[in-house]
């Protein structure tokens, strides 16, 4: 797959397109749900494909989507940037 860039700003500007087609999708779930669709209709059409070499282009788009979701889940979840560790005690 080619390498694509992600910004905040893309991210806002096609939730705030999907949002005017549809309030609903201010409900995250909705708004994945239109995305997923979104991926169906464009990949079945793709020219000169078959529909076995759609489906394995979409397998291949759900690692990497789980990918994204892993790394970005772990990096909004990750502790905060500090040499402590533990807890100190007096002795």
């Amino acid at each position: 797959m080619s390498s694509i860039q992600l910004s905040d700003e893309l991210i806002n500007d096609i939730h705030q397109v999907l949002t005017r087609h549809d309030p609903n999708t201010s409900d995250t779930g909705v708004a994945v749900q239109y995305l997923s669709a979104l991926t169906g209709v464009l990949l079945a059409n793709f020219p000169n494909y078959t529909l076995d070499q759609k489906k394995e282009f979409l397998q291949q788009l759900y690692g990497f989507a789980d990918q994204v979701l892993t790394d970005s889940h772990n990096e909004m979840h990750k502790p905060a940037d500090n040499d402590s560790v533990g807890i100190w005690r007096p002795e």
